[in-house]
């Protein structure tokens, strides 16, 4: 995408950043949240064990993550074109795939490699640089545009793809995600390129292997930061806990599936509202007691999906969810900045990542093999409620930082 040269009449800025913001509501929605309302119809339907299911989203979340450094690296080098090319072709073929597998393998391995480039070639930190790029010296309101586009992944994806699925069946379902990520992302591509770097070329000038070990291993040495990222995983493990099952314990609890996607879908809105808060406690208690906060919120929300049976329930579940979840993937963003600084920032926060994507993945496979075993819910909530507490407790205990310390703003990274 041009930095500073822009097709003057085909392409105009703020045009290029709702179209990120469009591509951007189309990975979050393809490659993470509808798996959640598909694993139901996708299970009675074939009669696969839950594990095998939950080991699939893993599956997406370990290549989404690991793959995502490798995305990242492409985008910073040779621009965004190669980079939305291969999601809209290898992302696109691997889901549609997955649409014709006969076995719980075979399907794991197509749609969690589909789905997973996906998110690795077409989350924020591919689309977040771009709207950077293309907004006319505006950074910080790109964002904001950006993420707002973003916020509508899980209100559309969740009633949409659990419709589909009553309506047509999972497999057609699945043929839909398949032709609206070619159909977002390959035009998307044919975008004017740029290589150009905008951090300051922490990953698009990589030192050598020697350098890379260097930095990781100082920022490992720190306790602040091997407490945020232990926190970090086992928080994300929790979450992703949550988000998988929402729908099918709203389900299990006697709610239709279509009104416990459809209330699922606030929890996407709900998020908004999480960050808007945010602003005036990081200057009051700082980003560490923030998380804590935001995790206890999340704890909460954990509790209210015991009871919801009922609608009241389950929307104040959602709306808790949203706002603290939304809250902590901003945080998460915030935080490693005040413990490491400025320096190599990017690189740090990208390895970040892939460890709280790997880490992630565990948290859905324990659930399926409790849920396979226990034939309930309530173990996968008490794991998720446990993680959440562990992390709150890690973070609640660890000694103010003085690291890196910086405004709250000055680094801020906005996520899903």
């Amino acid at each position: 995408m041009g930095a500073a040269t822009v097709g003057p009449t085909r392409h105009p800025r703020w045009g290029r950043i709702s179209g990120l913001g469009v591509a951007t509501i189309v990975a979050y929605g393809v490659a993470y949240y509808s798996y959640g309302a598909l694993i139901d119809p996708i299970r009675q339907a074939t009669g696969w064990s839950a594990t095998a299911l939950g080991a699939t989203f893993s599956a997406i979340l370990v290549i989404g993550g690991v793959g995502g450094l490798i995305g990242g690296r492409l985008a910073d080098r040779f621009g965004t074109r190669p980079v939305f090319l291969l999601a809209g072709t290898l992302g696109a073929t691997g889901i549609a795939v997955g649409s014709i597998s006969t076995g719980p393998l075979a399907f794991g391995a197509a749609y969690g490699t589909g789905a997973g480039v996906v998110s690795a070639l077409g989350y924020y930190h591919i689309t977040q640089p771009a709207a950077v790029r293309a907004g006319d010296g505006q950074p910080q309101r790109a964002i904001v545009v950006l993420t707002v586009f973003g916020a509508f992944a899980s209100p559309i994806f969740l009633p949409l793809t659990a419709w589909l699925a009553h309506h047509i069946g999972w497999r057609d379902t699945l043929r839909v995600h398949a032709l609206l990520v070619a159909a977002i992302f390959l035009p998307c591509a044919s975008w004017r390129n740029s290589s150009a770097s905008i951090g300051g070329g922490d990953l698009s000038t990589p030192g050598d292997a020697g350098q890379v070990r260097q930095i990781l291993g100082s920022a490992w040495s720190k306790p602040a930061v091997r407490r945020w990222v232990l926190a970090s995983m086992i928080s994300g493990a929790a979450i992703d806990i949550i988000l998988l099952y929402q729908i099918p314990i709203m389900v299990a609890a006697g709610l239709p599936t279509a009104t416990a996607a459809s209330i699922a879908g606030i929890r996407g809105l709900a998020q908004v509202g999480g960050r808007f808060t945010l602003p005036p406690l990081l200057r009051r208690i700082g980003a560490r007691l923030t998380t804590v906060a935001a995790l206890a919120m999340a704890l909460t929300a954990v509790v209210l999906l015991l009871g919801s049976r009922h609608v009241t329930w389950a929307v104040g579940y959602c709306l808790l969810a949203g706002a603290s979840l939304g809250a902590i993937s901003t945080l998460q963003g915030i935080y490693t900045h005040e413990l490491v600084g400025n320096k190599d920032l990017s690189m740090l926060m990208g390895a970040q990542q892939a460890v709280f994507a790997v880490g992630s993945a565990l948290g859905p496979l324990i659930a399926a093999a409790l849920l396979q075993q226990a034939h309930s819910y309530k173990p996968v909530i008490a794991l998720a409620a446990v993680g959440v507490l562990t992390a709150a407790l890690l973070l609640a205990t660890e000694r103010p930082a003085k690291v890196g310390s910086s405004r709250w703003g000055s680094s801020q990274k906005t996520t899903l």
